[in-house]
């Protein structure tokens, strides 16, 4: 009995092995250091800088370079609009992407112990292999809260949903592109340095059939400069 049921389970097996074929997975070490400036009383700059190293910690694959300017509308509520230029360095040659971008940064009320917060961006994406502009959408939900009052450290989760909004021949499909998960802690270094680190994970389509989960650990520098 045990004998059948073992064969039973590595027949199921090497039968659905021609379907996870078509699974793809990485391990990625993610930096990132995003730096804000109060302008003015209500204008805002961002500007941010984040290699990605694919291929199992191997290769440098993407650098993203993003500015931006921001005007807040209300204590809770700010606009942005700015440009990100993307460097694919996986592979034998670098191409660039750019993109357009608009965004509203929203902080909301306190739950309890949390702060949370909620991102929405629109993207214009361009690379030389598209014969047209790619429009993605982008939702991010994120709490974090002190591990003890008044304390340096942290605790931060958010979870950000992307969907293309056209199919862009040579490009991306319309529909879902990625969900990105990602649990970690923080610590303020100073009234204008935090540091932040976890673990992400991405879940994303590939062009045909399958889909991607990269696993990737995380750290961000994040600067906020107030204003003089």
């Amino acid at each position: 009995m045990r004998t059948a049921l073992l064969v039973g389970v590595l027949a199921f097996d090497l039968g659905a092995s021609p379907a996870s074929a078509q699974d793809y997975q990485d391990g990625q070490l993610w930096s990132q250091t995003v730096a804000t400036s109060q302008l003015s009383a209500r204008w805002r700059s961002h500007l941010e800088f984040q290699p990605r190293v694919f291929d199992n910690v191997r290769e440098l694959g993407i650098t993203i370079i993003r500015t931006a300017i921001g005007s807040q509308m209300t204590p809770g509520v700010t606009v942005w609009a700015g440009h990100a230029a993307v460097a694919r360095s996986l592979g034998p040659r670098t191409t660039w992407e750019n993109r357009a971008w608009q965004q509203l940064s929203i902080t909301l009320p306190r739950a309890g112990t949390w702060n949370p917060s909620a991102r929405i961006r629109l993207e214009q994406r361009r690379l030389g292999a598209w014969s047209n502009t790619s429009h993605r959408l982008r939702l991010m939900a994120r709490a974090q809260r002190p591990v003890r009052a008044n304390g340096p450290w942290h605790l931060a989760v958010y979870d950000e949903v992307m969907f293309s909004l056209d199919t862009t021949p040579r490009g991306p499909f319309r529909g879902y592109d990625r969900n990105r998960a990602f649990g970690g802690m923080g610590r303020r270094l100073s009234t204008a340095f935090t540091l932040e680190g976890g673990y992400l994970w991405e879940n994303s389509t590939v062009r045909g059939p399958g889909q991607r989960n990269d696993h990737v650990a995380l750290v961000a520098l994040n600067v906020a400069w107030p204003r003089r």
